[in-house]
């Protein structure tokens, strides 16, 4: 006898000709949005106020930037721009407005440079705290 199958449950398609599920559909909004506002002037500014000259040999690198949880200094593309308050979910119609509000803050200090490690860790301490609530 053969091992039982689980049976899956298929989510209906109802988005884009019937080729996105409605969690598909929101998540390109969200990241058609994130993607936006990249280089939103206060998040940049937020990082050059964490930047110094390089302390490397490397002379190509100029500037390196300091997370703001571990305290250690990093070359850009280790570092993120984080919100200190998070941007929360998109999953209907309802939650853009609010998502678009805390996306775009117009304060410096509501965002945070951390490294990559550091912000994925925050990100899923979010994630979890937010599914345990559901």
């Amino acid at each position: 006898m053969g091992k039982k199958q689980k049976k899956s449950i298929r989510v209906p398609r109802t988005r884009n000709a019937n080729t996105l599920t409605e969690s598909q559909y929101f998540s390109k909004i969200r990241s058609a949005l994130r993607n936006s506002f990249r280089y939103w002037k206060p998040g940049q500014i937020a990082l050059e106020r964490a930047s110094r000259p390089s302390q490397s040999k490397n002379k190509r690198l100029k500037k390196e930037y300091c997370c703001a949880i571990c305290g250690k200094w990093f070359k850009r593309v280790d570092v993120e721009i984080d919100h200190l308050e998070e941007c929360g979910s998109l999953k209907s119609y309802d939650d853009i407005v609010p998502f678009i509000k805390r996306l775009t803050k117009e304060d410096p200090n509501a965002y945070q440079i951390v490294c990559k490690p550091d912000h994925r860790h925050r990100t899923n301490e979010y994630l979890n705290k937010n599914n345990e609530k559901t």
